[in-house]
């Protein structure tokens, strides 16, 4: 039997750059396992996810892969995502000074200890909202 796939086993996957392969950024997913990339030199193409990490890694908009333009080439995709690149190893490439300025320049620095605003909560539209205004006047009566 083959070992199961899961996404710690990908995280601890060694990974190199090899050919024609380059990073590149997800702008989000168009459906039927493909994604719209933005290569490092501006370009945006279509790639696919192959199957090995379907429905083991989600990959959503702002995530950072590798793509071999060489792989699956149709009219309409331009490559496959060889690796999805998890925090650790956007890390882990910063350090060895291997990430592209292209990208260090776009992503917004996140402390992990940032609290988050009010403004950034979620608001459900469906429940009255309750202000501590209205219950103090309330109480005053």
């Amino acid at each position: 039997m083959g070992k199961k796939q899961t996404a710690r086993n990908q995280l601890d996957d060694e990974f190199e750059i090899t050919g024609d392969q380059t990073y590149a950024r997800s702008l989000g997913p168009r459906g039927n396992h493909q994604h719209e990339v933005e290569l490092l030199d501006g370009s945006k193409t279509l790639v696919t996810l192959p199957p090995k990490f379907r429905n083991v890694v989600w990959l959503k908009r702002g995530h950072y892969v590798i793509v071999d333009p060489t792989v699956g080439i149709t009219e309409k995709v331009g490559g496959e995502i060889a690796f999805v690149l998890f925090p650790k190893n956007i890390k882990d490439l910063k350090a060895a000074g291997k990430w592209p300025a292209q990208f260090s320049e776009a992503a917004p620095a996140v402390s992990d200890h940032e609290e988050e605003s009010d403004d950034d909560l979620f608001v459900n539209n469906n429940r009255p909202i309750m202000s501590s205004d209205d219950e103090s006047s309330e109480e005053e009566d």
